[in-house]
């Protein structure tokens, strides 16, 4: 995976998210992959990406993400939302960065694409980012207290495959 060139401020978890904003969210999110997080983006139903890559991480190259994954990933974003993996809410209610940990154990970031409609894309996070700690403490936290198995399982992938001790 290449290195990130630049860690963003902006990418920081929302220090106390408002339940009733992580209920409406997880009600109304959706997710709609783009072309350029993916290497091969036709296995996607996905048009040709044209543009230059820079430093993208790719779900299919990087993160094993195959097509068949496909119907868990708006699971997975209502998990992070449920554990409260949210950046900066935008006055409509809508974090413009939304968190998960796969069942694999990747954690991906997911950027809004529409507000309106609560659509997101994502990409995995690289294991040297610093968001990824900050990520898999307050996961785990809500995996151990609030989650299910498949929760407190994917904890334990993504501790091993980021190489964050619990």
């Amino acid at each position: 995976m290449p290195p990130r060139h630049s860690d963003n401020d902006k990418r920081r978890l929302h220090p106390a998210p408002d339940p009733i904003v992580l209920r409406n969210l997880a009600a109304r999110v959706t997710y709609r992959g783009i072309a350029k997080h993916k290497a091969a983006p036709a296995r996607f139903g996905l048009p040709p990406y044209t543009g230059p890559r820079g430093d993208e991480s790719l779900c299919d190259d990087h993160a094993s993400v195959e097509p068949e994954d496909m119907p868990d990933v708006r699971k997975w974003l209502v998990r992070g939302i449920d554990a409260g993996l949210i950046g900066h809410v935008e006055r409509a209610g809508v974090p413009t960065i939304v968190w998960t940990v796969s069942d694999h154990g990747w954690i991906f970031e997911a950027r809004v694409t529409n507000a309106g409609q609560a659509e997101y894309h994502g990409y995995p996070v690289r294991p040297s980012e610093a968001i990824a700690a900050m990520v898999i403490a307050r996961f785990g936290g809500w995996a151990n207290a609030d989650g299910s198995e498949a929760d407190r399982r994917a904890v334990e992938n993504c501790r091993l495959l980021y190489r964050i001790a619990g």
